[in-house]
């Protein structure tokens, strides 16, 4: 499974999925999907989007090419306006969280949460922080 995060409006989505590739430009991220995501997201809020919630939300996709994918999925509004507000020491002690304290600063979920902060801070007034979800590349 390959995880594209990047940024767009909603009218943007349509066509997002012809062809079987992620859209560009964005970030692939390495050792999380849209389910272990959930538990991030209830992290960075604070708990305010509870990871049951979070995980319905993520699995839910906004736009489909069908059962065999791919899929776009929508992280909520909440988490993406914690990411992108966030400071390298949060992000720290989120990651801490969130990989249970494992002690690899570089692993891929660490990876990940900066990857999707940094999206989150560049991402224009009308636009949401989406996941393409897919077997392409």
């Amino acid at each position: 499974m390959r995880v594209h995060a990047f940024l767009a409006t909603a009218s943007q989505l349509p066509g997002l999925l012809d062809g079987g590739t992620a859209p560009a430009p964005g970030t692939l991220l390495t050792g999380v999907d849209p389910t272990n995501l959930s538990s991030l997201v209830e992290i960075v809020t604070g708990g305010g989007v509870r990871n049951g919630d979070a995980t319905a939300v993520l699995e839910r996709p906004v736009l489909s090419a069908g059962a065999r994918g791919p899929s776009i999925h929508r992280l909520p509004a909440a988490a993406i306006e914690a990411l992108g507000n966030s400071d390298p020491g949060e992000r720290s002690r989120w990651a801490e969280g969130w990989t249970g304290g494992s002690g690899q600063p570089h692993n891929g979920p660490e990876k990940a949460l900066e990857a999707l902060a940094k999206l989150a801070a560049e991402r224009g007034p009308d636009q949401a922080l989406y996941l393409w979800v897919g077997d392409g590349h």
